[in-house]
This record gives C-alpha cells, sequence and structure tokens, in this order.
C-alpha cells in the first residue's frame, strides 16, 4: 500500500483521470447534497441570494420574462436553480450524474407539485431528444473538462438549442489562481467528508501554467485498506480563448459577464459569464 501511494504522490498528466469519482460515492455524495443545500456556503452551490439574483436575470434579461420558454439546467444538482424557473412558469429540465441529487431535485418537485423533468444521465454522453431556448451550465462546471469532452458537449448543445437560443455558462478565469502556490497537505480524521471512518487524506495541488488548468488531488486511504485517488480539474479560461472555443463551434452573439446576475465584464474579477446564441 505504501508503494502505491508513493506511485500516485507524482504530479500527474493534464487532466488525468482519478481512480473514481466523487459523485458516484454513496457517503461523499451524501456530503455533496448536504454541501449544496447549506444556504451559508459556497462549497458546492451558490447561497441563496446569489441565486436568486442569476434567477432574476435569466428571466428578465435572457427570457424577457417569456415564460412558454424551454429551458435545460446541465448538471442541476438537487435542483435549487430548476425549482424556482418552474415556479416562474417555465418548461424546465434538469439533468446531473449524481443519483442522490437527482433522487432529492424529484422528490423536491412532487412536495411542491412543480412539473420537472429530471434526467439522472451524464451530460456529455447524454443523446439529447428535445430541443431548448435556453442551456444553462451554472457554476463553472465547464472547467472540469477536457478538451475532447469540452467540444464533444459544445456540438451537442449547439444541436439541442433551437434556433436563436442561448447556451449560458460561467468559468473560473486565471485571476483565480494568479498568488497559487503547489502543496502537499496529509491530515487524518476519525470520519468526516472523505469517509465515515478513519481515514489518512493527502491533499495535493498543482498548477498546469501552460493550460491555465488547476487540480486538486485528494488521495485516501482508510482503516479497511480502500486507496482512492480523486482528481478536481478546472480549468480556467481569458474571455478571448473562450470566445474563440464558442465561434469555432458554431455559436455566436457572444457576451461577456461578471457573473450569472448579468454584472458588467471586468477584468479583476476571476469569474466569467458567457452568453453564446446559436443562429
Amino acid at each position: 500500500m505504501i508503494t502505491k501511494l508513493l506511485q500516485e504522490n507524482g504530479k500527474p498528466g493534464l487532466f488525468q483521470e482519478g481512480t473514481s469519482q466523487m459523485w458516484i460515492d454513496d457517503h461523499i455524495s451524501r456530503q455533496l447534497l448536504a454541501s449544496h443545500l447549506d444556504p451559508a456556503s459556497d462549497a458546492a452551490s451558490r447561497r441563496p441570494e446569489v441565486i436568486d439574483a442569476a434567477i432574476d436575470w435569466i428571466d428578465h434579461y435572457l427570457c424577457q420574462q417569456n415564460r412558454v420558454k424551454e429551458i435545460l439546467d446541465l448538471g442541476c444538482g438537487p435542483g435549487l436553480y430548476t425549482q424556482r424557473l418552474a415556479k416562474l412558469g417555465y418548461k424546465v429540465t434538469g439533468i446531473d450524474f449524481s443519483k442522490l441529487s437527482i433522487e432529492y431535485a424529484r422528490e423536491q418537485a412532487s412536495v411542491n407539485n412543480l412539473n420537472i423533468a429530471y434526467v439522472h444521465e451524464n451530460y456529455i454522453s447524454y443523446m439529447y431528444p428535445n430541443k431548448y431556448d435556453v442551456i444553462l451550465m451554472i457554476y463553472c462546471d465547464f472547467g472540469v473538462l477536457d478538451e475532447l469532452s469540452r467540444n464533444k458537449l459544445l456540438t451537442k448543445i449547439y444541436h439541442a438549442l433551437k434556433p436563436g437560443g442561448t447556451f449560458v455558462f460561467d468559468v473560473f478565469r486565471p485571476q483565480k489562481y494568479i498568488n497559487h502556490e503547489e502543496t502537499k497537505t496529509w491530515s487524518t480524521s476519525i470520519g468526516g467528508f472523505w469517509r465515515p471512518i478513519s481515514h489518512l487524506c493527502l491533499n495535493s495541488n498543482y498548477w498546469y501554467k501552460d493550460s491555465g488548468t488547476h487540480l486538486s488531488q485528494y488521495i485516501i486511504l482508510d482503516e479497511t485498506n480502500r486507496f482512492e485517488v480523486y482528481n478536481l480539474w478546472d480549468k480556467t479560461y481569458t474571455k478571448d480563448e473562450i470566445c474563440s472555443i464558442l465561434l469555432k463551434n458554431g455559436f455566436d452573439n457572444i457576451e461577456c459577464y461578471n457573473s450569472f446576475s448579468g454584472n458588467p465584464f471586468n477584468e479583476e474579477h476571476d469569474t466569467l459569464c458567457v452568453l453564446a446564441r446559436k443562429e
């Protein structure tokens, strides 16, 4: 086990996969759901007041309060955005790879008598059967994708949009990691986010300067000798870079903002919200 740990303790290749993914682990997915639902935390979902500001912008600016529009939320999690949009009268679909989050979202839709379609799928491999006026991808999920997956998804999104439809998403800009230092930190716990039992965690942070990509890596070894590596990638984008990629994938009429609430773009902000339309 020590040999295996040492072998995994080097800097991975760009977008190298870990041995497992957080959202398919029953214990970790429960911790993630709790984080999504914590109104005081920005760890998994943004705080309620930030979500409300985004919904207001989507409703008034993107949709012009034309509530017959159909909206798709990629990576919808437990439905924090989809529920709000459905309450306004929009026809909403949410897709997420976390079974637990989708189950929670469906339960909440049923309790609140909301007609929301939820799909438990990987949005990269999913075959989109319907067309949408607006497709959302919120909280910088776009940055977890390698180049091949990113371009595959953009092709699918383009074809899933109605003529004149809009794809809106946000990314982190390189400014987020401007003072980055590569670190390695060891910690032990008798139970917590990663495991309900005693475990060792080695957290490493790496910066890939040439591609503007950050990696948070967690190597977890628990008392049963279960060994897993979780690689959390975050590709950052400059405004020019993301606009060029979108144009190459057929989008046009691109608008850039600081956030999902429509704040005007400025160079100091570390997030970028991009609105791109299909002709």
